[in-house]
Order: C-alpha cells, then sequence, then structure tokens
C-alpha cells in the first residue's frame, strides 16, 4: 500500500468518524430529553408522593454526566477537525468537510446540560 492510498484510507476513517461521533451527539441529545421529559412529567404529576422528588436524581445526574462528555467531547472534536484538514492537504484537496458543526454541536449541548442540571439541583434543593 503506497502513502497516497494509506493517507486517503487516513482522511475515509476521520471523517467517518466525524460523522457517527454527530450522528452519537445527536441521539445521545435525544435520549437524554426523553427521559428527563418523563422524569418531570412523572414528578410534577405526582408531586403528592413524598418519594417522588428522588426521581429528580436521575436527570440530575445524567445531566452532570452527559454535560461533562459533551465539553470534553468539544475539544477533542477540534482535535478531529485539525486532522481532517491536515489530511485534505496532505491529499492536495482545495477543501476539506468542515469539523467545527461537530465541536458547536457539542459545545451547545454540554453547556446546556450544564444549565439544566443547575435548574433542577437549585429546584430540588430550594423548593425541597
Amino acid at each position: 500500500m503506497d502513502s497516497t492510498e494509506l493517507e486517503w484510507n487516513y482522511f475515509n476513517m476521520q471523517v467517518d468518524l466525524h460523522n457517527s461521533y454527530l450522528d452519537l451527539a445527536l441521539k445521545l441529545n435525544l435520549f437524554y430529553y426523553a427521559i428527563t421529559g418523563a422524569i418531570l412529567s412523572f414528578y410534577f404529576t405526582n408531586t403528592e408522593i413524598e418519594d417522588a422528588k428522588y426521581a429528580l436524581w436521575l436527570p440530575i445526574s445524567l445531566s452532570v454526566g452527559l454535560s461533562v462528555v459533551f465539553l470534553w467531547g468539544a475539544k477533542q472534536a477540534l482535535n478531529l477537525r485539525e486532522l481532517i484538514k491536515a489530511s485534505a492537504l496532505n491529499l492536495g484537496f482545495q477543501g476539506y468537510p468542515e469539523g467545527m458543526v461537530l465541536v458547536l454541536v457539542c459545545a451547545v449541548f454540554g453547556l446546556i446540560l450544564a444549565v439544566v442540571s443547575t435548574a433542577l439541583l437549585w429546584y430540588l434543593i430550594c423548593y425541597l
């Protein structure tokens, strides 16, 4: 296998990885909001049950955990973006797939989840 073919395979692998990460980020965010919406709906329709407040710990934990994962992923996506750019330039491409979309998606999702976790913790501490 010559170096051009190897570089081409490396480039394809990085672009496929970028696409997989973007797909995973969207699916994780959708899963999070489905779970969180169901639990919050349960809680607010059953506030008379004393132990219902413990159901809020799952969305809080998911919010904190996924926030950390998404913010770390945004940093890692910057590295992947640079690798894609370098591979495209090595292959002599005039342009390359833009990786900033994944960076921004991860950063926005991470920040939103941090705000949600803060709001849920605040509600749990102040109102319960």
